[in-house]
């Protein structure tokens, strides 16, 4: 099967704020007062971990399809820890990123143990959002002058 090529482009909308297009769809970035933003929309680190509880949750429901689980219900938290002196410039030693992130996916269903584990790590290794955090993916850019 060939690439799938994913693609999104965006404007400032403010400062601390970008609109991204994506297919026929909008999503709005800013950040909370405390880094500088009017806390008008989410800020990307927390866009990026709700893209791991969505892919999380969307790769649970395809695995328990093939599998016949009938489940009940899904839910799933997520949260990252990042150090904001990194991006922020004021600290050139911390990671701009994020150092954890942590999830728990809370299945509503009749699965043994062993089902639940099985499945679990099928989900895991299916995440393509997961994949792409663990796996140190190639981020390449440019800036250029228009």
């Amino acid at each position: 099967m060939p690439t799938v090529n994913f693609k999104t482009n965006g404007k400032w909308s403010g400062c601390m704020r970008m609109d991204a297009a994506i297919r026929q769809f909008q999503v709005t970035f800013d950040e909370p007062p405390s880094l500088g933003g009017e806390d008008t929309a989410p800020n990307p680190v927390e866009v990026l971990l709700s893209s791991l509880l969505g892919c999380l949750g969307i790769v649970t429901c395809i695995v328990a399809g093939e599998r016949g689980y009938a489940l009940e219900g899904v839910e799933i938290d997520v949260e990252g820890g990042l150090d904001p002196r990194g991006f922020m410039g004021q600290d050139s030693d911390v990671r701009s990123g994020l150092s954890t992130v942590r999830y728990t996916v809370k299945i509503k269903g009749d699965l043994d143990a062993k089902e639940l584990d099985d499945f679990c790590r099928e989900v895991e290794r299916r995440c393509p959002v997961s994949d792409t955090m663990k796996n140190g993916t190639s981020v390449e850019g440019q800036f250029v002058m228009v």
